[in-house]
Parts: structure tokens; sequence; C-alpha cells
């Protein structure tokens, strides 16, 4: 008895192993997306009450970033973020940042930023698009292509970036 117990035991670790190890087929069907891929729409509500799209951007450089007040590198970028939205003609670059959080503290409802604040309370999108660590933001052409995904805080007004960002 106690050989059959250690056997199916074995066996049952071995599954378990297999299965995180291998992406399965119900993970393929989620369709996180990727670099090169459509960005999946999405409609979410602005901090002022108001309805923002991605499909409503076409034609413009959209940085589609995820954050969450708790998250100081999400903090940090913010600064770099509305310099590099000032550094473009107007329109020409929008950014969506989508807050995570159930509830966004009182003080990013006033913080004096050019960019929108969206929320994502249900973690619909942030799902959807697989931002699990955070700040996450992808860069979507003006096609609606993403170009380049970006985990971490990084100066976004640095000259390389601009000049990426300019080249598409």
């Amino acid at each position: 008895m106690n050989r059959l117990l250690r056997s199916i035991c074995a066996c049952l670790f071995t599954l378990t192993v297999l299965a995180v190890a291998t992406p399965s087929q119900a993970q393929d069907d989620v369709g996180l997306v990727r670099v090169g891929s459509p960005a999946p729409d999405f409609r979410l509500p602005t901090l002022k009450g108001e309805s923002k799209s991605l499909s409503q951007y076409r034609g413009k450089i959209v940085l589609v970033n995820f954050w969450a007040s708790w998250c100081p590198y999400c903090r940090d970028e913010m600064p770099s973020m509305d310099r590099l939205l000032r550094s473009f003609p107007k329109g020409d670059l929008v950014i969506l940042a989508v807050n995570i959080e159930k509830r966004i503290p009182e003080k990013y409802r006033r913080a004096p930023v050019s960019f929108d604040f969206l929320s994502d309370a249900a973690g619909q999108v942030q799902q959807r698009y697989g931002a699990n660590r955070l700040p996450d933001t992808f860069i979507v052409d003006r096609k609606g292509i993403i170009r380049q995904r970006v985990t971490g805080g990084i100066e976004w007004d640095a000259p390389k970036v601009v000049s990426y960002l300019k080249s598409l």
C-alpha cells in the first residue's frame, strides 16, 4: 500500500510539473498580445467619467501604460512620460495610463499630467494584455500594431526613445 501511494504521488507530481512547464491550448486560446500583432481594442472610463477607446486613436502613436499608485517605478516614470508627450506635436502621440486598482487615490485625480488616466478596476484589459509586472507599456503604431513592450520603468523622454517613437 505504501509503495502504491508513493507511485501515485510521483505520477501526480510529474503531471503537475508538465502542466506548469508546457503551455496548454487553453492558455493559447486566451490570445495574450504579442509584439507585431494588432493591439486589442478596449474602452475604459477616464477619471472625468468620459469613455476612451484605443481604436479612437488610430493614426496616432499610442503608449498603453499599465500602472498602479503603489508601484514606485510607475510613479517615477510619469514625469518623463509627460515631458515625452509635450515633445510631440499636439495629438501625434497619445498616452493612455491604465490604472489597475479598484480605486485610484485622490492625489492622482489632481495630478498635473497631460495624459488621461483610465480605470481598469475589473482588470479585464490588464488580463487581456497580460500586464502582470508593472509598469508595463505597449507601444502601438499608427496602424494599431504593437511595436514594442516595455516592462519596468524607463525615462520616456530619453533621446533614443524619442527618436524611436518619432520613427513610427
